[in-house]
């Protein structure tokens, strides 16, 4: 329990000092948090008429996934003094980089709710995404580890992991509709960000609760951390070497 709260703490020094320097010299600080994800709702809600795109398919959840474990690839590499002249826990590196693309997704979930309350959309459901959340953030803390180890080892991983992110994303229902017994169907099935981003859309925008989805994302967010940390323990000695 020491070790956790341990890495923790120093996770979230870390993640404040990575604000504080991504901010540093900018003239709108934290507003250019703002601006990607007000940006995409201004070009959702004006193309919705001709696309036939509702709000609640702005691919929030997603864009969490995508920016936290794309940061992960190279956040022990581009933290390599730390690793090598300072004795802290490796894990804490990782999970600093979850925590500010956290701050960055709040930012994402107050504009959500704000346009939600604009269209006149059920705000009930809102009150549990944190839980949803939850298993979307273990999911790709768990990814986050496998990648951030593999970054150390592969040069291109960067650009591996940009061509599988953009696959998901096209095998991710965020922005079309997926017919039953299709072989789209199929292979959105093998999707784990489907299951989760589903449960997400059910809990928030329609108030349903789907128990088979939400056991499977569960299950999915469990098995994706055991490898992760499984993987990331099994090479973290090797680390300060590699770098």
């Amino acid at each position: 329990m020491s070790k956790l709260k341990n890495i923790l703490g120093v996770s979230a020094s870390l993640a404040k000092a990575g604000f504080k320097l991504r901010n540093e010299g900018s003239y709108i600080g934290i507003f250019w948090y703002l601006l990607e994800p007000l940006l995409m709702f201004v070009i959702i809600l004006s193309l919705q008429n001709t696309l036939n795109v509702t709000i609640e398919k702005y691919p929030i959840m997603f864009n969490f996934f995508a920016s936290s474990t794309s940061q992960a690839i190279t956040m022990l590499s581009s933290k390599a003094k730390f690793i090598k002249s300072m004795k802290i826990p490796h894990e804490a590196l990782v999970i600093s980089g979850m925590l500010q693309t956290t701050f960055s997704h709040i930012f994402e979930v107050a504009l959500l709710a704000l346009v939600m309350l604009w269209f006149g959309i059920p705000m009930f459901g809102i009150i549990f995404y944190p839980l949803i959340f939850v298993i979307l953030f273990t999911f790709s803390f768990g990814i986050s580890l496998i990648l951030s180890t593999l970054g150390v080892f592969i040069s291109d991983m960067n650009n591996v992991w940009r061509v599988l992110t953009r696959l998901l994303w096209f095998t991710t229902p965020i922005f079309y509709a997926v017919r039953e017994s299709t072989l789209l169907s199929k292979i959105v099935s093998l999707n784990p960000v489907y299951y989760i981003i589903s449960i997400g859309r059910d809990f928030v925008i329609y108030g349903k609760f789907n128990i088979e989805f939400t056991l499977v994302s569960i299950i999915i967010g469990i098995i994706s951390l055991a490898i992760g940390l499984w993987i990331f323990e099994k090479h973290k000695n090797k680390f300060a070497e590699a770098i």
